[in-house]
């Protein structure tokens, strides 16, 4: 205390002490009713990798805008499951993870013999992958996780930065300042698309309309890379959840782009 006070002569008293004690544990669900469990309450785990804090702000993240919509009548109330089945693996993966830190590094003098093979941080971070019916999955491969920057917008996956112009229009960017693609979400359910794929903007807005109450835009993405980065063609679309996770994606447009998109908001939205 004096040398980080820098007074040589700082008078110290110590009150209590208390023994901390490193704890790797998951609750065997969370939720039970209307009781929900987020942060610490539902995951222990070691400080080695840091990521108690940001996994329970994932938490609350993944939670509050299916509560929202739940409340406000716009998504039906089976929604709230998915984020048990969302949230749990993600969970035990990151205590998991977070313990083999700590018997690798911190206590070694352990000889622990249980733990996982070391995941990469950005991986275990932004790179887990969701399944659950609030995701119209492309494939039955279970992943657990990846390097984010490979998903290419595969549904579950997080919906990837990009650089863009933006040039006033909500709906058209660009062209003029630069924000990112993950500026766009947040607020409510987006879709993205190609500028070949312009049909799609007045088509999901028109299909947004049918789920009263629904925060919902459309944007044209004018950028040679969009396409590549989010795995779609000249003329597909991505629907990004406002966690900013993608729920599905169309490689090119349908016949009636409308009644696709009512369907994959009907889906996610488990109407």
């Amino acid at each position: 205390m004096r040398l980080g006070a820098g007074v040589p002569d700082l008078p110290v008293t110590i009150d209590g002490v208390a023994r901390w004690r490193a704890t790797s544990d998951v609750a065997r669900r969370f939720q039970e009713g209307r009781v929900f469990l987020a942060g610490d309450a539902a995951h222990l785990m070691p400080p080695n990798g840091g990521f108690g804090g940001n996994t329970g702000i994932h938490d609350g993240h993944n939670l509050s805008w299916k509560l929202a919509l739940v409340l406000k009548g716009v998504a039906g109330p089976r929604l709230l499951t998915t984020y048990e089945t969302e949230r749990r693996p993600v969970g035990k993966f990151t205590v998991e993870q977070a313990y083999t830190r700590y018997v690798t590094r911190s206590a070694t003098y352990l000889g622990a013999k249980d733990f996982q093979p070391l995941a990469n941080d950005f991986n275990i971070e932004l790179g887990y992958i969701y399944r659950s019916p609030a995701i119209i999955s492309e494939d039955d491969v279970e992943r657990g996780s990846e390097d984010p920057r490979e998903s290419q917008g595969r549904p579950g996956s997080r919906a990837p930065h990009l650089w863009i112009g933006k040039d006033g229009s909500s709906a058209t960017l660009g062209a003029g300042q630069r924000i990112s693609t993950l500026d766009l979400f947040g607020r409510g359910f987006a879709l993205l698309t190609t500028a070949a794929g312009a049909a799609w903007v007045d088509a999901s807005r028109a299909a947004a309309r049918q789920f009263n109450g629904l925060d919902f835009d459309a944007h044209v993405i004018r950028s040679d890379a969009f396409a590549t980065a989010y795995g779609i063609g000249d003329h597909g679309a991505v629907l990004v959840r406002p966690d900013g996770f993608i729920a599905w994606r169309a490689r090119a447009i349908t016949s009636d782009p409308e009644r696709t998109v009512v369907s994959a908001l009907t889906t996610v939205l488990m109407r």
